[in-house]
């Protein structure tokens, strides 16, 4: 069978059109929502952020965030002179809004909190933990990347 060029540009054009088609049903199936519902009025109060983050690094003594892969714990150790701790966590994945955790914060005596984040989706997940000690707020912020678990067993199949 012979095609001519009315056929051909025919097929050219229809596949043309298909695929134009099939891309704008797929962008309107993205979710477009930012990782902030309000992010202008967020926008607005950066300065208060800037604030926040300048008396954290003038600390002499910075809070630490350690995370321990193995307990899957991040260990949270406040300065030890700073009394009256409050404020909270926040755990986001700039993937996913839907998979965010807001935890307060509940200081021990030693000034240590224990967060189990067990339940953590493997990936890339931002902490940030504004807290106010002594009257004076502070905002410090670290990543940590939760790996995928695997079952006993199956890592020395593989070998």
């Amino acid at each position: 069978m012979k095609l001519n060029w009315g056929t051909g540009i025919f097929l050219f054009y229809s596949f043309f059109a298909f695929t134009l088609f099939y891309q704008v049903y797929k962008s309107t199936q993205y979710d477009h929502s930012l990782v902030v519902d309000n992010y202008y009025e967020e926008d607005l109060k950066y300065q208060s952020t800037l604030d926040k983050l300048n008396n954290s690094s003038a600390l002499t003594t910075p809070l630490k965030i350690n995370y321990y892969e193995g307990l899957h714990i991040v260990e949270l150790e406040f300065p030890e002179g700073i009394k009256q701790i409050t404020g909270s966590i926040l755990f986001y994945r700039t993937s996913n809004k839907k998979e965010d955790i807001r935890l307060p914060i509940r200081a021990g005596a030693e000034n240590c909190l224990d967060i189990f984040v067990r339940t953590l989706a493997p990936g890339l997940w931002k902490i940030e933990v504004d807290w106010v000690g002594d009257g004076k707020h502070f905002l410090d912020r670290t990543d940590i990347f939760v790996p995928m678990e695997l079952e006993e067993g199956v890592l020395s199949s593989v070998l």
